[in-house]
């Protein structure tokens, strides 16, 4: 079967939740016999695939079982326009017109990317959108967008053939705003093995066990802000580092402009063997995010073992199943006490990260196996509704 995958930058580009998503799925799709293409940034090289793996190798972190072969993923190398704000829809745009007729299946990812299930259903093209995440809330939209996210929700309602969510939450959205039954498919994660504290410690000075850990990207509703307040108003001796890649540039600004050069730590955006490295030394993993799907760096951070300290968002708790520590999202006081009572009270971090061994992990080849039956179901009744 062939697969279209649009609504991404691109395979082997650790980007975003989304990249890294289709970088576990899509070379296991491709073991189970589909064809798959992602359709990705100009400046995202074809090989990405193979600088993924290569990734994986050197942090001694292989793939799970046959996927570890890494075969091979097409990307399409797509063009945008009209400036970073609508990079992602103008690709997508361009991606659903030369990806007509050439799929048996276009699988869209993120709900602006979805609204182009219109153009897939009026040239009788089975569609797929995979919702990862409510995005008219975050921060970085106005009204303008938002509005327009909201009906792009509802385009995907009305006219792609299935619709994925990534938690039982968006499902629960899905059926209670639109009377929608999506089907639930989460993300995996694979066990992780730790590295030992090496390059990226040292050029930032940080000890390993010494220090707690943000990896997302730098945008708003992630709550990077909240965090570095709250970590202001303690006295550890420990250090905050912050891992991620810049989404608004002023934003970014604002963090540093508030960080303690001292006590905080910025790391950039970070993969392969760095990113493991932080991770793996990491003392406590912190999300204080204000809304989440399933979060990627969440899932990253128990399949290395870290214990975490998340906001009491619903998408939070779910992943985390009754382990980990949380705080009222947005409340800086709250999330101040805990950073200050987790810093000393190693023994309580420790319990955690010993009973974080046995929590159960979606595995990435069963969720590809989950897909690869979903999509043959789906393309086969288009099939029989065809003859």
């Amino acid at each position: 079967m062939k697969i279209a995958m649009i609504g991404s930058r691109g395979v082997g580009s650790n980007y975003g939740g989304i990249e890294r998503v289709l970088d576990e799925l899509c070379p296991r799709l491709a073991v189970l016999g589909h064809e798959v293409d992602v359709f990705s940034r100009v400046d995202i090289e074809a090989a990405g695939p193979a600088k993924a793996a290569a990734e994986e190798a050197e942090a001694e972190q292989p793939l799970p079982s046959p996927a570890a072969e890494f075969l091979p993923v097409k990307s399409i190398p797509t063009k945008s326009f009209g400036g970073k704000h609508l990079e992602n829809l103008s690709r997508s745009m361009t991606s659903t017109f030369k990806a007509l007729h050439r799929y048996d299946l276009v699988h869209f990812h993120a709900t602006g990317p979805g609204m182009f299930s219109a153009v897939t259903r009026a040239a009788r093209q089975k569609s797929v959108v995979t919702i990862h995440a409510l995005d008219q809330r975050r921060q970085k939209w106005g009204p303008a967008a938002k509005l327009s996210l909201q009906l792009a929700e509802r385009t995907i309602t009305s006219c792609a053939d299935e619709i994925t969510v990534v938690s039982e939450s968006l499902r629960r959205y899905m059926r209670e705003k639109y009377d929608y039954h999506a089907r639930y498919i989460p993300n995996g994660i694979p066990r992780r093995q730790s590295v030992a504290p090496g390059a990226l410690l040292q050029k930032h000075q940080l000890e390993a066990g010494r220090y707690f850990l943000f990896a997302s990207r730098l945008t708003p509703e992630k709550g990077c802000h909240d965090l570095i307040a709250a970590f202001s108003r303690t006295t550890t001796p420990m250090k905050l580092a912050i891992a991620g890649g810049v989404g608004p540039a002023e934003y970014a600004d604002k963090l540093k402009r508030i960080a303690d050069p001292d006590r905080v730590v910025f790391l950039g955006h970070l993969g392969g063997t760095e990113l493991a490295e932080a991770f793996s030394n990491a003392y406590v993993f912190v999300l204080p995010s204000y809304i989440e799907g399933m979060s990627m760096a969440l899932l990253e951070a128990i399949s290395f073992g870290i214990p975490a300290l998340v906001s009491d968002i619903e998408e939070n708790l779910l992943v985390l199943a009754g382990r980990g520590f949380h705080f009222s999202v947005g409340n800086v006081s709250s999330l101040e006490a805990l950073l200050s009572l987790l810093a000393a009270k190693p023994a309580l971090v420790q319990a955690e990260a010993s009973a974080l061994k046995d929590l159960p992990l979606p595995n990435w080849d069963d969720i590809a196996g989950r897909y690869d039956q979903f999509y043959r179901r789906l393309c086969d009744a288009s099939a029989m509704e065809r003859r």
